[in-house]
Formats: C-alpha cells, sequence, structure tokens
C-alpha cells in the first residue's frame, strides 16, 4: 500500500478518491508516535495523480490529497509552521497508458527532514532582500542571459529539492516579488545521461523527464508562494547543454548538474 525512503513517505490514495484510508492513517500515526515525524522536523507535502481524468481536474485532486495529508498531520499536533509547502502537481505523465491507470500514481509524498536551527535568523532577514546574490545578478543582466542558482541540490534522482536549498529558492521569491516586471524561465539540466538518451529517469514518477521535473518543481514552489504563474515558465534540457564536456569528474558532474534562470522580459 506504501513504499518508503529515509526521506520519503509515499501515502497512497484510492481510484478518484482524496480521503484518508485507515492503513495510511495508521501509518502517520506510527510515524508520529515513533517520533519520525516530530516538531524538530520540516515536511513538504506533494499530491499527485494517475493520468486518468482532465489536467485541470487532476491538479484539483492532488491538491485535495496533499491537504487530508496535511490536516491529518496538524491534528496530530505537528505544528502548521513546519510544514513548509502543501502542493498539487496534479498527474504523473505516462508513455504506456494501462486499463484502470497506475495505482502507484495515485499517492502523496511527505517529503521529512531536519529542521534547520538557524533559518529564523539567517535566512529571512538578511538573505531574502534584492540585493542577494540571486537577486542582483537577475536585476543586472539582460534580457536572454541567464544565472545558474547555486546551491540548489535535489534528492539524488528526485525532483524533489533538499532543505538547505530553501535559502536560495527564498532568495528568488523576494527577487520576483521585488520586482513586478520580472519574467523567468526556470531551465533544467542534468548529467551523467548515456547519448542514447535525452534526460535522465525520474525516479518519483518513473519517466525520463528529470531535469523537466525539476524546473516544475522550482516553478510549483514559487506559484504556491504567490508569483502569478503568468511570469514564468519552465523547461527541461535533459543533457543537450553540458557546460563541461566529455564529464570525467565529480567536479564536471556537479557542473553539468543545474537549474538556470533566463531573464525573458523586464
Amino acid at each position: 500500500m506504501y513504499a518508503a525512503t529515509p526521506d520519503t513517505i509515499h501515502i497512497h490514495f484510492g481510484l478518484d478518491k482524496d480521503e484518508l484510508r485507515s492503513a495510511e492513517k495508521a501509518l502517520l500515526d506510527g510515524m508520529v508516535y515513533e517520533d519520525s515525524i516530530n516538531d524538530r522536523k520540516e515536511i513538504l507535502i506533494v499530491g499527485y495523480t494517475d493520468y486518468l481524468g482532465s489536467k485541470e481536474y487532476n491538479i484539483g485532486l492532488s491538491e485535495r490529497r496533499a491537504k487530508a495529508i496535511y490536516r491529518h498531520l496538524v491534528a496530530l499536533n505537528i505544528p502548521p509552521e513546519n510544514i513548509k509547502m502543501v502542493i498539487g502537481k496534479g498527474e504523473i505523465a505516462r508513455n504506456l497508458p494501462q486499463n484502470g491507470g497506475y495505482a502507484t500514481d495515485r499517492r502523496v509524498d511527505v517529503i521529512i527532514s531536519d529542521k534547520k536551527k538557524t533559518q529564523t535568523t539567517t535566512i529571512e532577514k538578511p538573505e531574502l532582500k534584492s540585493t542577494s546574490t540571486v537577486g542582483k545578478k537577475l536585476t543586472d543582466i539582460s534580457v536572454g542571459q541567464s544565472v545558474r542558482l547555486k546551491n540548489i541540490n535535489f534528492l539524488m534522482g528526485k525532483h524533489v529539492l533538499t532543505q538547505s536549498s530553501i535559502p536560495t529558492l527564498e532568495e528568488l521569491f523576494k527577487t520576483l516579488l521585488d520586482n513586478a516586471t520580472l519574467k523567468i524561465q526556470i531551465e533544467g539540466h542534468v548529467c551523467c545521461v548515456p547519448l542514447s538518451a535525452y534526460d535522465a529517469e525520474d525516479e518519483d514518477t518513473m519517466e525520463p523527464r528529470l531535469s523537466e521535473n525539476r524546473a516544475k518543481y522550482i516553478f510549483d514552489y514559487l506559484v504556491s508562494k504567490g508569483i502569478d504563474r503568468s511570469r514564468m515558465q519552465y523547461k527541461g534540457f535533459g543533457r543537450t547543454k553540458p557546460l563541461i564536456y566529455p564529464e570525467t569528474t565529480p567536479q564536471d558532474e556537479d557542473q553539468n548538474r543545474r537549474v538556470e534562470i533566463r531573464v525573458i522580459e523586464k
């Protein structure tokens, strides 16, 4: 009924359902009881659906599923401020449809990480000003140019960011908030992909669209914070735009595994 990793719990739902079943409630209750989820953790809640139904319907269904998890955790006395994201991402695309859809795609991912002790004192005040590194670069460069987001790291093989990446993402959010005419394209790139493949496989969705899904994750994060989606685009370039070729060292791989923000209008 579910699969778990040290960082992520997958909570599954019935076909076209957004109510938590008793087994899933028991799983979450057990995680809280065993102290795997507590007031010292930060949590991201990301909902999905299978491909059945329209795109608009699936977005709504995935959001309702995510909110069901949120309500249950709050009812278990998890502080709401510890839950940093509650978002529905809609359907998981499949190249090979099957009768009845994919039960594994009807889920919510609950991503758990340790809370950063210095977050309230070092992130919210000095780093979120428009004079930050990200903000200064984006406001200084010309339309058509791009900036690489440093300190952005994803879980290996997945499209979900690590908590250490949130300060940089918050800088980007504050820059867009302070510059209302700025429009951007979020561009994902991957490394270490065979020449026969365009992109890497995303372990969360089991599809070869990791660079696009990572770019969309940042897009969705900014939308959830209140940035108008009309100001942003996202695109995955897979392995097609390496900074270094061939990749012969881990440093080369790190250079190619990146997210860039391109200014498309000021």
